[in-house]
């Protein structure tokens, strides 16, 4: 049987993923402020784009030689829960921001809406594209692999916010943060089997930040210091957890 070219070529298959997803998110940043419109409708346009990279990730799904249940559609596998501190280490995570710096004054009404749409399709986003299509290219080379490649490759693809004009600081920080991220939901959907969890926790992550600040001052270094040090831990655990099932299956 002939083999697909992201069964010859993983590495680069997932990187290919990656910057796909990368340049949608990318392209629909870069349109409205091309056009020149106000931030709130900038944030709308974004997000009709990240429905049709969604819409894009989804189709080349069906189309591979994996159904969108393979690739994590579906329930997490039972007793897995217990297995992963039944998701407290990410919930602690979520409510750090809130219990440091509270909720901007900043931010409208309207802004909420605006935001809380945006973020749900980034976390679908980046999940189905990073966690769905990248980690199941990259699995057939091994759980380990794939769970350090697709991480690597969503952590560096974050650099992509130079063109946003934010400091080296931000970005050095921002690309560790996300690899560390990525390390986690990843090493989840590998025991879980399922994307639905971390849709939601990514979502939730994006929009809690987005309306309290992202100014990078002491109090969010704080908050990101504490949320890398949950973050740290919490990788650990999974990845020793999981050698010694894989030891003991063996």
């Amino acid at each position: 049987m002939k083999k697909s070219y992201s069964q010859k070529h993983p590495y680069t298959s997932a990187v290919l993923i990656g910057l796909l997803c990368t340049f949608m998110t990318a392209l629909g940043a870069a349109v409205p402020q091309i056009i020149g419109l106000d931030p709130d409708a900038q944030i709308a346009v974004t997000t009709f784009f990240l429905m049709i990279s969604i819409a894009l990730g989804i189709t080349i799904m069906k189309k591979s030689r994996f159904s969108l249940y393979d690739y994590g559609f579906r329930k997490s596998e039972k007793d897995t829960t217990r297995k992963i501190w039944w998701y407290i280490p990410l919930i602690a995570v979520e409510i750090v921001p809130i219990a440091i710096a509270g909720f901007s004054t900043k931010v409208t009404a309207l802004q909420y809406i605006i935001l809380l749409l945006f973020t749900v399709a980034v976390g679908f986003n980046e999940e189905i594209y990073f966690r769905g299509l990248a980690f199941k290219v990259m699995e057939e080379k091994g759980r380990k692999k794939a769970i350090i490649w697709s991480s690597a490759v969503f952590g560096v693809l974050h650099l992509i916010n130079v063109l946003n004009g934010k400091d080296t600081l931000y970005l050095v920080l921002q690309m560790f943060f996300a690899f560390l991220v990525g390390f986690v939901l990843a090493e989840i959907v590998s025991i879980t089997k399922s994307l639905w969890v971390i849709i939601i926790w990514h979502a939730a992550y994006d929009y809690i930040s987005s309306i309290t600040g992202d100014a990078l001052d002491r109090k969010a270094l704080i908050i990101l210091a504490i949320q890398v040090g949950i973050l740290l831990v919490y990788a650990i655990f999974i990845w020793k957890m999981s050698n010694a099932e894989d030891a003991v299956i063996a």
